[in-house]
Parts: structure tokens; C-alpha cells; sequence
């Protein structure tokens, strides 16, 4: 569904195209930051008490579940946890 009107549509690409490629890409990843923001407070709403590690693999999952199989998605959270277990270790 496309409800936004084509003059509309036009004028967000004229004001993007008139960024400089870094500029772009930085709004590009402003844009991932906050909906990575956003995944973590739905997180922490449903599980306050949710520690910092368990927060990043619940993450990658709600990110990333649809882009693996099962097991191997399993396998990538026990390689990252172990990752970050042992950098918050330090």
C-alpha cells in the first residue's frame, strides 16, 4: 500500500539526492541506531531486568531470526554470547 502522494515522494528524493554521500550514509545509520533503540526498549519493556549480554542475543534474535535457520541461528547467539561474556569480563 503507498498512500503518500507522488509530489510528496518526489520532493524526499530531491532532498535526500542533494546530501553528500556522507551525509547519507550517516542518516542511514542514525536510522538502524534508532531501530535498533527502538527493538531494545520493547525488550527491555516486556523483561526489566533483562542483563546486558542477554539484551544483545535477544537483540541479534529479533533482528536477525528471519535471516537464519534455526540451529544456525543458535549457533551464531552461543558464538556471540560467549563473545560478550567474555569482553564484559574485562
Amino acid at each position: 500500500m503507498q498512500d503518500t502522494p507522488e509530489h510528496i515522494i518526489q520532493k524526499q528524493r530531491e532532498i535526500i539526492h542533494s546530501k553528500s554521500p556522507n551525509e547519507r550514509f550517516m542518516i542511514g545509520v542514525e536510522a538502524i541506531n534508532f531501530g535498533r533503540t527502538m527493538v531494545q526498549s520493547s525488550i527491555r519493556q516486556s523483561n526489566p531486568q533483562i542483563s546486558a549480554v542477554d539484551l544483545k542475543v535477544e537483540t541479534f534474535r529479533r533482528c536477525y531470526a528471519q535471516s537464519f535457520d534455526p540451529e544456525e541461528l543458535n549457533t551464531i547467539l552461543t558464538e556471540l554470547r560467549a563473545y560478550w561474556e567474555r569482553e564484559e569480563g574485562h
